[in-house]
């Protein structure tokens, strides 16, 4: 059975100011890439399954 969904939070007064002037200052600052530490393994294992697979045809 599924869970209900639970209402999203409505921020007021203090609360809210901080959470724009937090968002407004992300805003300003660029994002950087993330390293992907295992894609190398991931890529490796592609391959391995790809020529397994030509080898089953």
């Amino acid at each position: 059975m599924a869970l209900p969904i639970a209402p999203t939070p409505i921020l007021r007064g203090k609360d809210a100011r901080d959470f724009e002037k937090k968002i407004k200052s992300d805003l300003q600052k660029p994002t950087a890439l993330v390293p992907t530490p295992k894609l190398d393994a991931a890529r490796a294992l592609i391959q391995q399954y790809a020529n397994g697979a030509k080898k089953l045809s």
